[in-house]
Formats: structure tokens, sequence, C-alpha cells
């Protein structure tokens, strides 16, 4: 099975290829995330629970590039909510994600894009809600690192153009443990509700995008 999915890869890899040559073009393209990849990105468990929690990811936002010819440069804001809910515990984020995009292009009727990001902006809130504790925020510290990845195939036609992507962030920041509840604390934590491995957050991230794109 792993030799035929290689070959198969191999196969269209050479066919996308040969397909795409030199563009002389010049683009403007935008595309949106319309489906997130299901994850689990909690950070916190419940030390009393005893069924499996459900969760759910949503994301929006949008990508701009301008090529000329097979290079160009790109912005990209992704804005995702995770929510974990359990049977005591509920864990809720909001990523707000941006990106200096360095993109690739080749071929014209059909096109392959490619590319990579840096991340040039952050806004993380994450909120744990445990039965009656009420609702604390877990305070995110402001100096995050992350780049992403990228590719897009396009077909164009009387100068307009159909996109589908894909896009993958990773995101590397940290949390302040000097002001959490009183019901937290640090696995093994003894008589506490709610537990965390590590104040480190890797969060990676990924999206199905499609788009819109005009040509000169």
């Amino acid at each position: 099975m792993k030799v035929f999915c290689r070959s198969l890869l191999i196969i269209f890899s050479t066919a996308l290829l040969s397909a795409c040559g030199r563009s002389d073009l010049i683009r403007l393209r935008i595309l949106t995330p319309v489906v997130e990849t299901e994850k689990d990105h909690s950070i916190l468990t419940d030390t009393k629970e005893s069924s499996s929690s459900s969760y759910t990811n949503t994301s929006n936002g949008g990508s701009l590039y301008f090529l000329l010819k097979s290079i160009g440069l790109g912005y990209s804001t992704v804005t995702t909510k995770f929510e974990k809910t359990g049977t005591n515990l509920k864990e809720t984020t909001t990523l707000k994600t941006n990106f200096y995009d360095l993109a690739f292009s080749l071929g014209e009727n059909y096109s392959f894009m490619w590319g990579a990001g840096v991340l040039s902006g952050l806004e993380h809130e994450r909120y744990l809600e445990y039965t009656d504790e009420g609702k604390d925020q877990l305070w995110v510290k402001s100096d995050p690192v992350g780049h992403s990845l990228f590719f897009m195939l396009g077909h164009h036609g009387f100068g307009f153009e159909t996109l589908v992507g894909y896009r993958v962030n990773f995101i590397k920041t940290e949390f302040y443990d000097s002001n959490i509840p009183s019901h937290m604390g640090k696995y093994p934590a003894t008589g506490k509700d709610v537990s965390y491995k590590d104040t480190k957050i890797n969060l990676t991230t990924s999206q199905v995008q499609l788009g819109i794109g005009i040509t000169f």
C-alpha cells in the first residue's frame, strides 16, 4: 500500500510539474479558509473526568497575494476558535494570527503555488470554566514565534482563476502560571480539579482554503 501511495504521488507530481511551466502573468489572488482540521488543542485536564470530552474547531480570515510572474508576496490573517467541553471543564481558545508570506508559482492555465510565511502578530485568549468556579482567563505571553507553510492549485480562464489551497501554521507561546486560579495546578496536582503539564504551548493549525484570482 505504501509503495502504491508513493508511486501515485510521484506520478501526480510529475504530471503537475509538466503541466505547470513558468508563468508570465501578473496575478492578484484572494483565499479564505473554509475547513479547519479537527484537532484537540487543549492544554488543561479535568482530574475527575470519567468520560470523553467533545471539541469543535472553526476558523475565518483570508489571504491576499500579489504575484509578478513566478514570485510574489502575500499577507494572511487567520482567526481560529477551539472549544473543548467536558462534564465539568470547558476550555475555550481564540487564536488570531497574522503572517507575511513569500510565494512561488508555476503554470498559467493550470498553476501550482507554494510558499512560507513568518508570524507577524498573535492575539491569544484562553479561558477555562469549571462547574461552580466561574470563568477564568489564562494570560498568555506576548512574545510568540511561528511560521506557516502553504500550497495552492489554480485554474485560469478568461482573466480569472479558481483556487483551492491548504495551509499549516506552527505557533509557539507560553502562559503565565503566577496568576492561575486556586483550583488549577501543574500535573501531578494534589487536590486540584484542573491540571496542566507545562506552561509552554505548541499549536499546529491547518485549513483548507478556497479563493479566486485576477490575471493581467
